[in-house]
């Protein structure tokens, strides 16, 4: 009798099955890792934007000499109204969240175009501590970006006197 050479069908189906398990795992931790990837990368840009935005944030409040039209700043829970003493860039400011657009603005004087600090904000708030009377006026702005578990939050002391800001 002569021996047959080759492989049988349930062997061919055998090795079928065992390379698809290899596969789907190999697919599995493939993927896995690009998530883990992008999800680290977003995560970045995310944390590099609301530093940025804090800087400029800090920047504009530590330059705060009053409010509008001479008076105390306004501060809500969205928005700081202000006039800065910037010698390149002086007079009243707004500093507010955009809801809708899910964005911090700053709106250089009255009327002006709104510009975005930083977009993807899904939470802020804004506040003030302390009296003008002792000098220890003290803002608060706090928000949280899209994809972040931590809020970004700074608290900035004006260099210069200003009266006690007026709630609204």
């Amino acid at each position: 009798m002569r021996a047959e050479h080759g492989f049988t069908l349930i062997e061919l189906i055998a090795v079928a099955v065992l390379l698809g398990f290899v596969a789907v795992f190999a697919g599995l931790f493939v993927s896995t890792g690009a998530r883990g990837t992008l999800a680290a990368r977003q995560a970045e840009e995310n944390a590099q934007k609301g530093q940025i935005a804090l800087a400029r944030i800090a920047l504009e409040l530590r330059d705060a000499s009053g409010g509008p039209s001479g008076g105390a700043p306004l501060v809500s829970a969205t928005s700081i109204q202000y006039t800065t003493s910037q010698a390149l860039l002086p007079g009243e400011r707004t500093l507010a969240f955009d809801a809708g657009g899910a964005r911090l603005t700053l709106t250089p004087q009255s009327g002006g175009t709104a510009q975005t600090l930083v977009d993807g904000v899904t939470a802020c708030t804004m506040g003030f501590s302390g009296t003008g009377a002792d000098h220890n006026v003290v803002f608060t702005v706090s928000f949280t970006l899209n994809g972040m578990a931590q809020p970004f939050s700074i608290t900035v002391k004006p260099r210069n006197a200003v009266s006690t800001p007026v709630g609204s």
